[in-house]
């Protein structure tokens, strides 16, 4: 395979040296490596005959379909800046997102009308092959290719800006450990507008193994089902995932062990006790954890049911990744098991924050992309993860900001004050609680805020439990005491 090729370039490849091989299965339907370029093709001219070109900005709901992943192939072999959206999304958040990156285009089921041009996936053309129209993919730059939304380091929404070059230098750290080939067989449940899934797919189509897509793991028999039918090999799954699974069907986990090679997990921590009940389900399973963010990559990871390691550790850092740890003042830490706040330095690293050139600069300095997360090496040089050092609470992967999502409560009629502050649902992993206090002699309608709430955020940003409380702790000079706040309401101490 040629060293320049970018993603879709090498779907080309491998549509000509594997066509039949399995690439994409949603549901009953397989769509192999030739019929995917095929479809990429012709969905490029489609493009192409709207005016998008290189450097177009696209903004897309990531829906797991294939015509959603056709859609992205082909807009960024086109050279255009793919942008992915949450799916299910409120049509207000689109448009919000779509005018603070200059979209040229918006690929929506639903026509914002906005003044910006739209199409949807059944409107694109993915099955004209009479025309001879041949997409010749761009090559690996470091030129902008997607641009992710996260609230990342810093819990502000922004838009991360990644290059070919940066995806490439991704794939190439991560997939040796995944061990990813021809032969394999990746299951993704995860959303496509985070990189946590939308990457997983990207490390498939390099190694011309097959992906399947699932809306989630809500349904439970339809998950082993696809395990079981199309011989799943690798599967990614954020904690919450794996509290899901060993929760509500262990015995099926079990019967997985040695059948299901490889299962990885990130985007949030892994609690302890989850990973030592896993390990006992799967023991013949590669059972790995990562470490790494939107903004830097992936920074190491771990098979923590090898023999000698530690369930609590992230692994050593890639070769092509240089880590280290400052104190709160800025000074280097040198020394095993002090905690630090980790910065991060490799070619994974984002190109900056779109249109935001201070948040930039307070994050990404002198090549490094500066965390809040408190880390620490053990004596053998393995990354250990300490905790949180901002505010922001990390709900199944996405990191939510608790002023955005107050900000808009306090809009709404007789909340006076509000926080929100993190919780642990038994079943479904770290969650949001909202406290509430409203005018004198009101009652909150905690069902009316819920849905006021979903019609303004993503799903995951909306509150799981609101609660009715008389007040809310605050200092001396009127800031919200957040710290006390969760010492008393949250069950996360």
């Amino acid at each position: 395979m040629e060293a320049n090729l970018a993603i879709t370039g090498v779907i080309k490849s491998h549509a000509q040296f594997q066509p039949d091989k399995t690439a994409i299965i949603i549901g009953d339907k397989i769509t192999s490596y030739k019929e995917l370029w095929s479809k990429i093709n012709s969905a490029a001219e489609y493009f192409s005959g709207l005016g998008i070109k290189k450097g177009s900005h696209v903004l897309s709901v990531a829906s797991p379909d294939l015509e959603y992943v056709v859609c992205m192939y082909a807009l960024l072999g086109l050279g255009a800046v793919h942008i992915p959206a949450e799916n299910r999304v409120p049509c207000e958040r689109i448009v919000s997102i779509a005018n603070s990156i200059d979209a040229d285009l918006i690929i929506s089921p639903e026509n914002p009308n906005c003044g910006i041009a739209w199409t949807s996936l059944d409107y694109v053309n993915m099955d004209s092959n009479n025309s001879g129209y041949c997409l010749e993919p761009v090559e690996i730059s470091d030129d902008c290719s997607e641009i992710i939304f996260t609230t990342g380091t810093t819990g502000k929404s922004k838009g991360v800006m990644l290059s070919t070059h940066c995806l490439d230098t991704y794939i190439k750290a991560i997939n040796p450990s995944f061990v990813l080939t021809n032969e394999s067989v990746f299951l993704v449940t995860t959303p496509l507008n985070h990189v946590g899934g939308l990457h997983r797919i990207h490390q498939c189509m390099y190694a011309g193994s097959a992906v399947i897509l699932m809306d989630g793991i809500r349904d439970l028999r339809a998950f082993f089902s696809a395990i079981h039918t199309y011989s799943v090999t690798h599967t990614y799954l954020p904690p919450a995932s794996v509290k899901l699974l060993i929760t509500l069907a262990k015995k099926e986990v079990a019967k997985l062990d040695g059948k299901l090679q490889f299962i990885y997990t990130a985007s949030a921590p892994f609690p302890v006790a989850d990973i030592e009940v896993l390990m006992s389900l799967l023991p013949n399973t590669r059972l790995h954890q990562g470490y790494g963010s939107s903004e830097c990559g992936s920074v190491c990871n771990c098979c923590y049911n090898a023999p000698g390691e530690s369930v609590a550790c992230l692994g050593k850092p890639y070769p092509c990744v240089e880590v280290k740890l400052l104190d709160e003042n800025g000074n280097q830490i040198t020394e095993p098991n002090k905690e630090g706040s980790i910065c991060i330095k490799s070619d994974m690293n984002m190109l900056g924050y779109y249109k935001e050139p201070e948040l930039t600069a307070s994050v990404l300095k002198d090549g490094f992309v500066h965390s809040s997360d408190l880390m620490y090496f053990d004596d053998k040089g393995g990354l250990h993860f300490a905790g949180r050092g901002d505010d922001v609470i990390n709900v199944r992967g996405f990191k939510v900001a608790p002023i955005e999502v107050e900000d808009v409560a306090l809009k709404y009629p007789d909340v006076v004050d509000c926080v929100c502050i993190p919780y642990d649902d038994a079943m479904g992993g770290r969650i949001i609680k909202m406290l509430v206090c409203v005018k004198e002699g009101a009652n909150l309608d905690k069902e009316g805020l819920s849905t006021y709430l979903s019609d303004k955020l993503e799903a995951y940003k909306v509150p799981r439990i609101i609660e009715q409380v008389n007040e809310i702790a605050r200092t001396a000079n009127g800031k919200l005491n957040r710290k006390a706040v969760i010492s008393e309401h949250s069950n996360i101490k």
